[in-house]
């Protein structure tokens, strides 16, 4: 076979069977690495059989260079593909190379998969069809990618050139074909220090798809989703960002809920189409908190109205067309909403258990859409775990699902593509009981009520417990201390990481001190107890202060350094210079305070330098 060009390697111990799981989550969930990417659909799956290898890899490369130009590429790999089936080779089609097992991996099966990669920014990259060769038994998968589009102002979700993952005698690598062609600033250097160090933490167990649902974008299409994003996105959130009034991120919060719509809109349109309906399906949004997502679906054209305790400054740019109401729901008699098709609870708190018992007393035929945040009980407390075997999140989705169910919900659960960390979204719709069961249905869950509460049904209240939050928010944040004592706790830092200078070369001859590290214990102990105590009650302590000032500090396993300005991004996904929003709002620390000043001219430095 050719060889490719080896770029990074690494000694790996876990075993064929972990490489190939690692394998199937990239080829299933490639956004999970490559950012650009929203989702990967599946085109066509083929299982090669009586193959002589050496020859399908060279049919493999032939296809790439005789028909990359052309148009109709996928139709014509097939086609080729199905001539080298008459002449030499037995091909069946397969459902999926679900999971690579050891029963398929003994089997050295060798397999083509042909997929359709979408792009989260429609406007700056182009749909892609990736070319996938699998070869268990030389434990070698060669990519390579082919633009939908010629667009030449749209980038492709992959690379130019093909490249490969292997794993022979207990390493794992990396390899380019036509090494010298690549771009080793952006293309290579990705592969080895973004998709080689992820892939293989996979194999070394750590499966992002643990979780209590596998996959994302289960119930919808993916396709179809892409699109739909892309267009809300430009008719909805380019705009609000800009206006957003609130103290909350925008990035996050308007993309977070025009994806949620997104979502929703393509799966009332999928009931549409299962129920043979026309209409429109009514929707309430209970804590509906900044109002956006309802904003979306009344101007989608979706009667609802969105209820929540308290008034948001937002509410007042929206039209009269966008229904919100302030009002304090209290599980009860009086919290039924019978001519609703749809309740949803997107981060509504405290009634977050409380939505599939609202939804299943409101009505035989209303259905809800849940996405948990905060961990609630029905008393309006916090929820403890209750197994120590999973994380409290887990626990807890695990927990609402079972509600879901004993309130007769036949419950569906999947992952949204939101810009968080709590994304697992749990659905009822059909019942598992007939409707002239309900009142028994009743009586079961007002006992499940009564066992999780301690208490009993008093008057038209279904928990005597139950405590809604209050009308005025306790404001926790960094903001409301005194700012004298964040500048001493600044100073007080910065002075523990001077003591240790680290000099690193700039441009130019120039030395700039990037300090040393400290612990966060050490800081700490320079504070005193009543500062402490301080931070603790108004912003959460030490550490959350040092992150609201992620700008100036770095915090990693436990301890604190400089932001180097140029080479530490600040945020996790954030790019600021590639946004018009965020850029230039704050000062530069660095440069007004550091010894040295900022790394970076005033033209490259993501804050101002005044």
């Amino acid at each position: 076979m050719e060889e490719f060009h080896t770029v990074v390697t690494k000694e790996c111990g876990a075993g064929a069977e972990n490489f190939w799981k690692a394998i199937g989550i990239w080829l299933k969930s490639p956004h999970l690495i490559n950012r650009r990417i929203l989702a990967s659909t599946q085109l066509e799956f083929y299982k090669l059989e009586h193959v002589d290898r050496t020859e399908v890899f060279k049919w493999f490369l032939s296809i790439l260079e005789e028909f990359f130009v052309e148009e109709n590429v996928e139709k014509r790999i097939v086609d080729s593909l199905k001539r080298l089936n008459n002449e030499k080779i037995s091909v069946n089609v397969c459902d999926d190379f679900e999971d690579l097992t050891l029963s398929k991996i003994r089997e050295k099966a060798m397999c083509l998969r042909l997929a359709k990669l979408l792009p989260r920014h429609t406007n700056k990259f182009n749909q892609t069809l990736e070319i996938c060769l699998i070869d268990v038994e030389s434990g070698a998968v060669s990519y390579a990618h082919h633009n939908y589009s010629n667009a030449e102002e749209k980038k492709s979700l992959g690379f130019t050139h093909p490249y490969q993952i292997k794993y022979e005698s207990n390493n794992v690598s990396i390899g380019v074909k036509n090494f010298n062609q690549w771009n080793e600033s952006e293309n290579l250097l990705w592969l080895k220090t973004f998709l080689f160090p992820k892939l293989f933490k996979w194999i070394e167990n750590e499966d992002p798809n643990k979780s209590l649902v596998c996959g994302s974008l289960k119930l919808v299409s993916s396709e179809k989703y892409t699109n739909l994003y892309n267009n809300l996105k430009r008719k909805y959130g380019t705009e609000m960002v800009k206006i957003w009034p609130e103290n909350t991120d925008p990035l996050k919060f308007v993309y977070e809920d025009v994806a949620i719509a997104t979502y929703l809109l393509l799966l009332w349109e999928i009931e549409r189409e299962r129920l043979g309906i026309h209409e429109k399906q009514s929707f309430l949004d209970l804590g509906c908190g900044n109002g956006l997502l309802v904003h979306i679906l009344n101007s989608e054209g979706y009667p609802g109205l969105g209820i929540d305790l308290r008034k948001r400054k937002i509410w007042d740019l929206y039209p009269e067309t966008t229904k919100l109401e302030v009002r304090t729901v209290i599980p009860s008699s009086k919290s039924l909403f019978p001519d609703t098709n749809w309740l949803i609870g997107n981060h509504s708190d405290e009634l977050t258990p409380w939505i599939p018992v609202i939804a299943a007393r409101s009505s035989y035929k209303c259905r809800f859409f849940l996405l948990p945040c905060c961990a609630y009980e029905f008393n309006g407390r916090k929820y403890q775990r209750e197994s120590s075997s999973s994380s409290q999140y887990t626990d807890y989705m695990q927990y609402i699902k079972d509600v879901s169910e004993k309130c007769g919900f036949k419950t569906d659960i999947d992952k949204l593509r939101i810009p968080s960390t709590k994304r697992i979204c749990l659905i009822g719709t059909d019942r598992s009981y007939l409707e002239v069961e309900s009142e028994i249905q009743d009586l079961k869950i007002q006992e499940m009520i009564n066992t999780r509460c301690n208490g009993s049904q008093i008057s038209d209240a279904w928990s005597s417990e139950f405590k809604p939050r209050e009308l005025v928010e306790k404001v926790r944040n960094c903001t409301q201390i005194d700012k004298g004592l964040i500048s001493n706790i600044i100073d007080i830092v910065v002075s523990l990481l001077l003591r240790k200078v680290l000099m690193i070369d700039l441009s130019g001859g120039k030395t700039w001190n990037a300090g040393g590290e400290v612990e966060l214990r050490d800081v700490a102990t320079a504070l005193d107890s009543d500062c402490l105590k301080k931070l603790k009650t108004e912003c959460g302590g030490l550490q959350t202060l040092l992150k609201n000032n992620g700008h100036i500090f770095k915090i990693e396993s436990g301890k604190v350094r400089f932001r180097v300005p140029g080479k530490d991004r600040v945020g996790r996904n954030k790019k600021l210079r590639n946004s018009s929003v965020s850029r230039k709002v704050k000062a530069c620390w660095f440069y007004t305070n550091h010894p040295d000043g900022c790394t970076l001219t005033d033209i490259e430095c993501d804050f101002k330098h005044c």
